[in-house]
């Protein structure tokens, strides 16, 4: 499955990051509300293992991998060596299912394994009394918060542990608890202010300040309470995964009736997780992704727990139940993923995990473009699939890689609209791509109306047709060529490629 197609996420951080690496900083000629901690991860990617979806996702593969291990650590300091395998291997098939999309290369990857990786330096740090581990710990969280915004809630997490730690210590300690506190404060800090005074001399900081803090407000307050509640009842419905997910709210609350056991620590980890998956609102599946140690770890308590527990009764043999149970919901977790993991080629399997999302049809229509432009041409996509500009390998000629903000309901979207037909009519690119489906614009109803009306007339004055991808329920027609291009589309889903007419 390492050339699955890349979806929507995958294209804008690969092409910010191709961007990186031809030495253009974030937010120059690319925009969107994430931190540039992913971007920096994915031109590491790019670089090691090559700019195609095959090189990404094994980058990633080793991502997953490296998050494991941190699991497996962390595991064995609450759990005995049953616990432990029921951790590691609920999180490893968790992280791979359909429900959270988990073979592609989302952020929230990247936001778990730093601060997993933090959290256990914060452990090792709170045994040793190392000042040094501590700052390294606080930095881990730091950059968990560079890759993505809720990755600080296990910054703050972390600085909750801390304090409870001082309060507990008493006055008689308040000075080593205090520098601790400012030691671990510094390291998490550190990573966003490098990062801000590298934009500022790149003479991007504003952009950067607009769109991750000014521009995020506004996107969060888009999604309704209504919606949430919706995305989350879809959550519950995601199969076998969920019976998982109840193991692990059952491990928390035995965590609850207990006595020690890092009882606040634990708690407060999962209350964390809970609130990096509702800050954004919106409730992609790959979200949920933020949730799966906790619930990983809490799922091995349930199980090691329960299992000591009917071994003590009259029926000792009852104590294989807990993990009989385990295994059977594993099994069918594997059953229910078998077609995605095992059966399909990866178009096949990109079209299953996406419905009505062109990313199989963007992969051919970048590389037509890169076939048939020069490396200097510039291009536009008016939709959402910046994935096109990192296949085609060109340029976009505006920052607004994504119509999403374009036709939300916020009160930037007007002046977004203005400033990107601008762009591309004073740029005037070699090849227009035209997404006609719904699912690369999601508009609302009350959508300020002006590019719309624009993309319906602006490619017919001093454009022509040199491609259509029309999008069928069970098949993707491609025709390439105006000899080929006389005859209408016969859906309504359909992608067009405009070439700029000779002057």
């Amino acid at each position: 499955m390492l050339s699955i197609p890349l979806e929507r996420d995958e294209g804008e951080y690969a092409y910010m990051g191709q961007l990186m690496l031809q030495g253009v900083p974030p937010y120059q000629l690319a925009f969107n509300i994430k931190m540039p901690g992913t971007y920096a991860a994915y031109a590491v990617i790019l670089k090691l293992f090559g700019e195609t979806p095959t090189g990404i996702h094994l980058g990633f593969l080793f991502i997953n991998l490296a998050t494991l291990a941190m699991i497996y650590f962390l595991s064995r300091r609450w759990l005995d060596e049953a616990g432990t395998l029921v951790c590691c291997a609920s999180y490893e098939l968790l992280s791979l299912s359909s429900a959270v999309l988990g073979l592609q290369g989302h952020a929230t990857h990247l936001v778990m394994l730093n601060a997993l990786a933090g959290l256990l330096l914060l452990l090792r740090a709170r045994d040793k009394k190392s000042v040094g581990i501590m700052f390294l710990s606080g930095l881990l969280f730091g950059l968990s918060f560079l890759c993505k915004q809720p990755g600080l809630f296990f910054g703050l997490f972390a600085l909750a542990v801390l304090s409870r730690d001082s309060w507990l210590a008493g006055a008689a300690d308040w000075r080593n608890s205090a520098v601790k506190i400012v030691i671990f404060s510094f390291g998490l800090a550190l990573p966003l202010g490098l990062t801000c005074l590298f934009l500022w001399r790149a003479g991007t900081f504003d952009r950067f300040w607009f769109w991750t803090v000014t521009y995020a407000q506004a996107h969060t307050g888009v999604m309704t309470t209504s919606y949430m509640e919706h995305r989350l009842a879809m959550a519950g419905d995601q199969g076998i995964e969920r019976w998982l997910f109840l193991f692990g709210l059952l491990g928390w609350f035995w965590l609850l009736c207990q006595k020690g056991r890092d009882k606040f620590l634990l708690s407060a980890f999962f209350l964390s997780s809970i609130g990096a998956l509702l800050i954004g609102r919106y409730l992609a599946r790959h979200y949920f992704i933020v949730m799966l140690p906790a619930v990983s770890l809490f799922t091995g308590m349930a199980v090691s727990e329960w299992t000591q527990q009917l071994g003590r009764t009259r029926r000792p043999w009852w104590r294989v139940g807990p993990m009989t149970v385990f295994i059977l919901i594993c099994a069918g977790l594997i059953f229910t993923n078998r077609r995605i993991w095992f059966l399909e080629p990866p178009e096949v399997a990109s079209a299953d995990l996406y419905f009505y999302c062109p990313f199989v049809e963007c992969q051919k229509i970048g590389k037509f473009i890169g076939e048939h432009s020069k490396p200097d041409d510039r291009i536009a996509v008016i939709g959402s699939e910046p994935e096109i500009y990192f296949y085609a390998q060109r340029r976009s000629v505006s920052g607004y890689i994504y119509m999403y903000d374009l036709v939300e309901p916020q009160r930037y979207a007007s002046a977004m609209q203005q400033e990107f037909m601008h762009d591309v009519e004073a740029a005037k690119p070699e090849y227009l791509v035209v997404v006609n489906t719904g699912s690369s614009w999601m508009t609302y109803t009350n959508a300020e109306p002006a590019l719309f009306n624009w993309v319906k007339t602006y490619p017919h004055e001093s454009y022509e047709m040199v491609g259509v991808a029309e999008m069928f329920d069970d098949h993707t027609e491609y025709r390439w060529g105006k000899e080929n291009l006389l005859e209408k589309p016969k859906t309504y889903n359909a992608i067009f490629t405009w070439k700029r007419k000779a002057p």
